[in-house]
């Protein structure tokens, strides 16, 4: 890509995605807006645009009719494996409900021997008062979300629509199942110019943070070029190079290095992973692609032997066991996996029959053989939500202006999308390496991120930066 004045330098080329974020309240008509700083060490280039929804799904517990009320008098202390499901809303029990991962101290003790400690907590405290969530939390299903919104160029004062448009009319989906959408021509921003974004919110309790991400490039070092030049800068086979892509040659390989983080399940921790490219010839990047390896979905809940109980569980598995049946409503949390509970479960969608009674109430008689099936856990691939950056260490850039969500940046978490092509091939000198830092939000298990591309043997790549 060259500049139309003869003898102009071209600079340094690496894709740049520039992301802007807003904070709904889940309030329709509230206005929130954002800026994008375009910084000083170059222009940058837009190609498309997309976003994502990074949604606060917990909700307090607290529910002033659940399923089954707290026996008159009860104490005002409670202990955790001991809490029924019947005490729990019947809403929380459909679309899911996990112990809050800032709170589980209180209720588990340390890995790697996590079990319930029998300590009695305050009843506030665990179920959460109208005001705060307590230790056990209901998690709502994500959901698709409405706005519209407008973008206008500060530096030239221009805007780039005749009124606010909607979402879906210009961006598609909000769950990232969509390729991304392309600008019908390239758009330059010269260096230090600013983007205004604005946001008006559309969908009731939708809470959580908006990201709207322009991807493209940035051109390093064509500050000093004239604006007229820059702005008009048009991309040419012989002005292009991009190194052999695209054509046939041994020494070129399809090859992707791939970066793996443990996700806890633990909002806001930040994890880093390092790639380091090879000695045997350069690497060039031209797509990336993510996904979650869950380590199971289903609840294997257990039922000890009486004997092996104290009172009143002791009783109470008795009964069941007498009856032939087990009362979901005296179902103690004791008896799911501490892990399934941390990463939340639900009533499956097609055992609702089978756990509800005529009237709605949990049921008093599931077969034993059942219990193990009827619930499943919320930790799904497709679910995971994240914060990523990617830092190049061979040449000290940054490939973001912040930490960007994986659906706004990369797309739908359950791989049902085109993988995200890179505006310009991104080429790593041997010996360079390549740094991802992740921040947790939702999900736990092994987190996958390739940088698809091909390999360069025996040679650095030759132009790959430009």
């Amino acid at each position: 890509m060259r500049p139309p004045a003869p003898g102009g330098s071209e600079g340094m080329i690496i894709p740049y995605d520039h992301a802007a974020t807003f904070e709904l309240t889940g309030r329709p008509g509230n206005i929130v807006q954002d800026v994008i700083n375009v910084a000083s060490d170059g222009v940058f280039v837009a190609t498309a645009i997309g976003y994502g929804f990074e949604e606060q799904r917990a909700r307090p517990i607290n529910n002033p009719a659940p399923a089954r009320a707290p026996a008159p008098g009860a104490s005002p202390l409670v202990i955790p494996g001991d809490v029924a499901l019947g005490e729990l809303p019947l809403t929380a029990l459909i679309e899911g409900f996990r112990i809050s991962p800032q709170l589980s101290p209180l209720v588990f003790s340390a890995p790697p021997n996590r079990a319930f400690i029998n300590q009695p907590i305050a009843r506030e405290l665990f179920f959460g008062s109208a005001q705060d969530r307590g230790v056990i939390e209901r998690v709502k299903p994500p959901e698709d979300i409405s706005f519209f919104f407008s973008i206008v160029d500060s530096d030239t004062g221009r805007e780039f629509q005749d009124q606010p448009a909607h979402n879906l009319a210009s961006l598609g989906k909000s769950n990232g199942e969509r390729p991304f959408r392309l600008l019908a021509r390239p758009l330059s921003f010269m260096p230090r110019s600013t983007l205004r974004l604005q946001i008006a919110e559309r969908t009731d309790g939708a809470q959580g943070t908006l990201f709207i991400v322009l991807y493209g490039y940035k051109i390093l070092g064509a500050a000093c070029q004239p604006e007229a030049a820059v702005r008009n800068w048009r991309a040419t086979p012989q002005g292009c190079p991009v190194e052999t892509f695209g054509e046939v040659d041994a020494r070129a390989i399809p090859f992707d290095y791939v970066t793996t983080f443990d996700l806890t399940g633990n909002p806001d921790r930040v994890v880093e992973d390092e790639i380091s490219v090879s000695v045997e010839g350069g690497f060039v990047a031209t797509s990336v692609g993510y996904g979650l390896a869950v380590e199971e979905t289903g609840v294997s809940a257990t039922i000890p032997d009486p004997g092996s109980l104290s009172d009143p569980l002791r009783g109470v598995v008795q009964r069941w066991k007498n009856n032939n049946g087990i009362d979901l409503s005296e179902f103690p949390l004791r008896f799911f996996p501490p892990d399934a509970l941390l990463d939340g479960i639900r009533i499956r969608q097609n055992f609702l029959r089978v756990a509800l009674g005529a009237n709605g109430s949990l049921a008093n008689r599931l077969p034993f053989t059942l219990i193990s099936r009827v619930f499943e856990r919320l930790n799904r691939p497709e679910d995971v939500s994240f914060r990523y950056a990617i830092f190049d260490g061979g040449a000290g850039h940054e490939l973001q202006n912040r930490a960007i969500n994986n659906v706004a940046g990369l797309g739908i978490a359950d791989g049902d999308r085109p993988f995200k092509q890179l505006a310009r091939p991104m080429s790593f000198l041997p010996r360079s390496t390549i740094r991802v830092q992740v921040k947790e939000q939702f999900g736990r298990g092994t987190l996958f991120i390739a940088f698809q591309g091909y390999k360069l043997l025996g040679a650095a790549p030759q132009g790959g930066r430009r």
